[in-house]
């Protein structure tokens, strides 16, 4: 994962991100195919949001997390899943172990080319790859407002945040295709501040300047609210690809 390490500080936040990051939208299943019976990886799978809609629908869930407290929450929420300790450039299975695999909102987070060859590696042919990023619709001019807040340009350790996975022609993932899926995210005002507090450049910040942002936050979501409510745009992005056959 990253060199620095902030990609594993999520962990200090670990309930509050299960509580209020955003879950797989309706229409997710659709975009996914027919997991049922599949023999699924979820890499980074954090506190398991995406890992309870593939159990609910009928995928055997094994998951890779490598933050512990991150791992706990997933643990308690999904007693019966598989949870292992592990990193994406170094995932502890034999190959052709999965028949697909399923990364969200991590990807920018993994050391390339290593993590696409170990998924691959694990991965049986002709399996699918999920990478997928679930969040604001950054095409919005209010929204991209708010997200301002959130993401300084002065922020030296942040990540890009893409929304497809690059992957190169030559290599052991192909046909590769992104999606897209807009929705509407209907949330309270504290509930939308405790949200932005899960991001790695809310994390990082001071708790002086956590506070300045989350002030002037909510200064700003009041002037969209309706009753203490806000329909947040929201928009499910990633690409699709399956394993080259060997």
């Amino acid at each position: 994962m990253d060199g620095d390490g902030r990609g594993l500080r999520f962990g200090t936040v670990a309930e509050q991100y299960d509580a209020f990051r955003p879950p797989p939208p309706p229409g997710s299943a659709e975009l996914l195919g027919d997991v049922a019976g599949l023999q699924v990886l979820e890499v980074a799978a954090g506190t398991g949001l995406w890992t309870r809609f593939l159990l609910a629908h009928g995928a055997r869930v094994t998951v890779v997390e490598p933050d512990d407290a991150m791992r706990a929450v997933l643990e308690r929420r999904s007693p019966d899943v598989a949870a292992l300790s592990g990193h994406a450039e170094h995932l502890p299975f034999d190959d052709q172990r999965f028949d697909a695999v399923l990364v969200s909102s991590a990807w920018h987070w993994f050391e390339q080319p290593a993590a696409t060859i170990e998924i691959a590696r694990v991965r049986r042919d002709g399996g699918p790859l999920y990478v997928m990023w679930n969040g604001f619709s950054r095409d919005v001019a209010w929204v991209e407002a708010l997200t301002s807040l959130r993401d300084r340009s002065d922020d030296e350790g942040a990540r890009p945040r893409g929304w497809s996975a690059e992957l190169p022609a030559d290599g052991p993932i192909v046909d590769a295709y992104d999606v897209t899926l807009d929705w509407t995210w209907r949330r309270s005002v504290e509930q939308i501040v405790s949200l932005f507090g899960t991001y790695s450049a809310a994390i990082v910040r001071a708790d002086g300047e956590r506070h300045q942002m989350e002030v002037e936050l909510r200064r700003r979501l009041e002037g969209h609210a309706a009753l203490g409510f806000v329909d947040l745009p929201m928009t499910l992005r990633g690409t699709i690809a399956r394993r080259r056959v060997r």
